[in-house]
């Protein structure tokens, strides 16, 4: 198997995802989308795209920069195409987000969910949790750590608060053992979309 991956390199955490993309076998390339241009000329050559986490009101700002590019990454989606948003990444993709600056914000869209951003705190208020992933569990264990659990970093990030009526989304992963926000709704899958409040690119798993 030999798979190409796009990573949204407009803001944010992508020369991170990079990296990690590059560290797995199956994984023959990751490669950095800039401009409508940049997917115009890779749009057939990737197997998947990341929309790594960041700020999304700077992602927006960007994008309303390059609306070419937030059309073709929605026609992405619409086409049920790989995807993963992490984090802003997340907010980015969601139909509906709570806590925009004010006038709202530009958003990509096509994953029907209501997110809300920093809903943990300020970047003080950061952490690690492990997490429960049963889909990720016919792997195994971690070599390293000799845990199932996938460590979750949490940077003011979002909570998934609701699923439209009638949605078809599959639960990932929700928070279980942080004080006062056990069952937080964490990661989402829709079709070949994927959404996640963590940074999976921050950890060495």
């Amino acid at each position: 198997m030999s798979i190409r991956i796009g990573v949204v390199a407009l803001q944010g955490a992508f020369s991170e995802h990079v990296f990690m993309l590059q560290r797995i076998p199956e994984v023959k390339a990751a490669i950095e989308i800039r401009s409508a241009l940049d997917f115009a000329r890779l749009k057939d050559s990737i197997d998947g795209i990341v929309l790594p986490g960041g700020e999304s009101t700077a992602m927006s700002i960007l994008l309303d920069r390059e609306p070419e590019l937030r059309q073709a990454l929605r026609q992405w989606v619409d086409d049920n195409k790989p995807i993963w948003g992490t984090c802003a990444g997340l907010i980015m993709l969601s139909n509906t987000i709570l806590g925009s600056k004010q006038g709202g914000q530009t958003l990509i869209g096509g994953l029907k969910t209501t997110v809300r951003r920093n809903a943990f705190g300020r970047q003080v208020d950061s952490f690690e949790i492990p997490l429960s992933i049963p889909a990720l569990e016919i792997y195994g264990a971690n070599p390293q750590t000799g845990s199932l659990a996938l460590p979750g970093v949490f940077i003011r990030a979002p909570v998934i608060e609701s699923i439209e009526e009638g949605a078809n989304i599959e639960t990932i992963a929700v928070l279980r053992g942080k004080a006062g926000r056990d069952g937080e709704l964490v990661a989402v899958r829709q079709g070949n979309v994927l959404g996640s409040s963590f940074h999976p690119e921050l950890t060495g798993d």
